[in-house]
């Protein structure tokens, strides 16, 4: 098989980022994510549910309909927000790119040839453009304007213009399904007349954890990566996203685990359970007993995906925006089901299923 040159594998690569900016693919993306995201749960849900022992199946299936149901719903409303009878009530924290108008009119002023003016004229009419298609418009101004450039008037750069807002709204939005799993996890626990006042500790100590290691600190770490880049002047888009996901890696992987568990053991422990106070009082007590309630484990690794396509997103990736709420999800699950990996009593380690501790 011939090896294609660096030179049109680059090129190739700058096609493929266009024909992922369109606005039309976006929106068909963001349309279809809610049949993908309830699919995608209702499916899990039913699996996990027969992999458990069949006296307890009863109550694993009512406790996964509630903690999904309410991820689900809660992730979907914070990217979508609510309209009631046309009215809006609230807006969605995901916003979708919009094709540009102006730029477009002004293109199909040019002497273009006539399958490239159908082409525009194809993005003109909210429709998505081939692979094929977006590489032979580029290759027409190129060649014939030499004007690559002119392909931004047809479909419009997706970079963010405020990262830090952008990375701000997606801590909100990685928050409210985290809450909304804990609010599924009470109302499942409630529904199958387990303890739940007795359960809900784990499941706050848990979202904390989830939040904090696996969607807020590493967001922290992409903007301070942002904000070397903004001290430096850097443009270049392969620049800001190598930046920004090494402050996901610096603060979110590497710090973010320590910081979440200490805020864990040393302020919402003590909120539950009046008993304990701050468990380390010396930096050496803190780093060696730092992982004994909450270690990371090769899932929490994982989750940080969502943390790439976090940086994807602001760094100009717009078509991840609607996937982030698939993603998030897995978080709150977690979230929901109170799920913890140190510590715990005998019997609540037993009364946890196995599939638990695996991906969702």
């Amino acid at each position: 098989m011939p090896i294609l040159p660096v030179s049109k594998i680059t090129a190739n690569a700058g096609v493929f980022g266009k024909y992922l900016d369109q606005p039309a693919l976006v929106e068909k993306l963001y349309n279809v994510m809610p049949a993908v995201l309830t699919g995608t749960a209702a499916g899990y849900g039913i699996y996990d549910t027969m992999r458990t022992q069949p006296e307890q199946r009863k109550k694993r299936a009512v406790k996964n309909a509630s903690v999904l149901g309410f991820t689900v719903v809660s992730a979907l409303l914070a990217t979508r927000g609510l309209k009631i009878k046309g009215k809006e009530i609230f807006e969605g924290i995901i916003e979708l790119p919009e094709k540009d108008k102006d730029g477009i009119a002004q293109v199909l002023t040019k002497p273009l040839s006539k399958k490239a003016k159908q082409l525009v004229e194809k993005v003109d009419n909210d429709r998505v453009l081939k692979f094929s298609e977006v590489k032979e418009l580029m290759k027409e101004f190129k060649d014939k304007f030499k004007d690559e450039k002119l392909i931004s008037k047809v479909i419009p750069d997706a970079e963010s213009e405020a990262p830090f807002a952008d990375l701000l709204k997606l801590s909100w939005l990685g928050l409210i399904p985290v809450l909304g799993g804990i609010a599924g996890g009470v109302v499942g626990d409630k529904l199958v007349k387990d303890d739940w006042k007795k359960q809900f500790p784990d499941k706050v100590k848990e979202g904390t954890y989830q939040y904090l290691n696996n969607i807020a600190l590493c967001n922290v770490g992409a903007g301070l990566g942002a904000l070397a880049m903004n001290a430096f002047n850097v443009k270049s888009k392969t620049a800001r996203f190598a930046a920004m996901l090494t402050g996901v890696l610096g603060v979110g992987l590497v710090a973010g685990n320590a910081i979440a568990n200490f805020i864990g053991k040393n302020y919402i422990n003590p909120l539950f359970d009046k008993n304990k106070k701050h468990e380390h009082k010396t930096l050496k007590e803190m780093v060696k007993n730092l992982n004994s309630e909450r270690h990371p484990e090769a899932l929490d690794v994982s989750l940080h995906l969502d943390d790439v396509a976090s940086v994807g997103f602001v760094s100009g990736l717009k078509w991840i925006g609607p996937v982030l709420p698939m993603l998030y999800s897995v978080s709150a699950y977690r979230a929901g089901i109170g799920y913890r990996n140190g510590n715990q009593p005998e019997q609540q380690k037993q009364n946890t299923s196995d599939m638990d501790k695996t991906v969702l």
